[in-house]
């Protein structure tokens, strides 16, 4: 454990922290600009993320062609050498480099220029800086797989792991079943073992996807050449207006919430109200 006679000591060693794992440099004329970008990025591409705010002007050859001429922009360039070109506004970037592109950096007139190319596709990209406001180097570590809640997936994950959720002895038999007119969801037996067809919505179920569940059934019957073929509507939440419709069809409904498994930081615990 590091022990500190007063603060001064631990704000010098906060800043040694600080510095092994961020370089930054303010202002730099371009001379300096490359030599900061030499020693602490490009000797280790694969380890640094290297972000420059600056002065700018951007030409890309590849699938198409389009120039940017000079402004302020953000440059990224990730640990995979994916290149990354922002604007002030808007949220994605205005031209892009793909992972594994090879980068080259170069003075020319004054100028400092960043040369990337990617070989398949072929495209290459030419920004060419005049000032900087600031350039950083840091290296980041992130091994989480992004987890998305939400979907219809969970809706579909939530009747295959509990088909009760939408009557008892349910059996679900394939998932993604493919027929004439598109793909069924679930395709399930009932107790009684009549085929079942479900169409799963991930919010609000509206008046098309009625139709949709309707010429499933359709196909289902002409291909098992049975008459009695149920649908079944499942969603989180139907309208009277869909059920009225479903109704007239001779399908059915039912509320089916889906099981959201990601953790909501900003949702009140118990604990919260007994503190």
């Amino acid at each position: 454990m590091v022990k500190f006679r007063n603060f001064k000591q631990l704000q010098k060693y906060t800043l040694f922290l600080w510095r092994i794992l961020l370089e930054n440099q303010l202002n730099p004329n371009v001379v300096d600009a490359l030599s900061f970008i030499k020693k602490h990025h490009q000797s280790k591409a694969d380890k640094t993320m290297l972000l420059i705010i600056g002065d700018c002007m951007v030409d890309y050859r590849g699938r198409a062609r389009s120039f940017l001429d000079w402004g302020e922009r953000i440059i990224m360039i990730k640990q995979d050498n994916t290149l990354l070109v922002h604007q002030p506004i808007m949220r994605e970037p205005v031209n892009w480099q793909p992972s594994d592109s090879k980068m080259e950096w170069k003075l020319e007139n004054k100028h400092l220029v960043l040369r990337s190319r990617h070989a398949k596709p072929p495209e290459k990209m030419k920004i060419t800086f005049r000032n900087f406001k600031q350039i950083t180097v840091t290296s980041l570590r992130d091994k989480a797989d992004l987890k998305i809640a939400g979907m219809e997936t969970d809706v579909v994950n939530e009747i295959i792991n509990n088909p009760d959720v939408v009557e008892q002895g349910l059996r679900v038999n394939k998932r993604e079943k493919p027929v004439k007119s598109g793909m069924i969801d679930l395709y399930c037996y009932d107790k009684d073992h009549t085929p079942v067809v479900i169409e799963v919505k991930r919010s609000i179920a509206n008046i098309s996807a009625v139709h949709q569940l309707r010429m499933y059934v359709n196909d289902v019957k002409n291909d098992v050449k049975e008459a009695n073929v149920r649908g079944i509507l499942c969603a989180p939440k139907v309208p009277d207006m869909v059920k009225h419709l479903l109704s007239d069809y001779e399908l059915e409904w039912k509320e089916v919430e889906r099981n959201i498994v990601i953790a909501d930081d900003f949702q009140r615990k118990l604990a919260d109200f007994t503190k």
